[in-house]
């Protein structure tokens, strides 16, 4: 793996941000990745487990708060 894949893998503390700034940060680099055509990398496959955290995240928000 080159450096710069290295640095790129590096995704964001989930527990840093809030709700709506994870959504939006996924969002762009996604959007990012597929004009890329890079979605089936190594940083796509990456961004979709952190994606699933968010999932998750925002799937017992929603429970605590109804």
């Amino acid at each position: 793996m080159k450096k710069e894949e290295k640095e790129m893998m590096k995704l964001p503390n989930l527990a840093e941000m809030t709700d709506i700034e994870a959504i939006h940060w996924y969002t762009s680099e996604y959007l990012r990745l597929s004009r890329e055509g890079q979605l089936n990398s190594g940083y796509g496959k990456a961004l979709l487990e952190w994606k699933k955290q968010l999932n998750a995240r925002l799937e017992q928000s929603r429970k605590e708060w109804w």
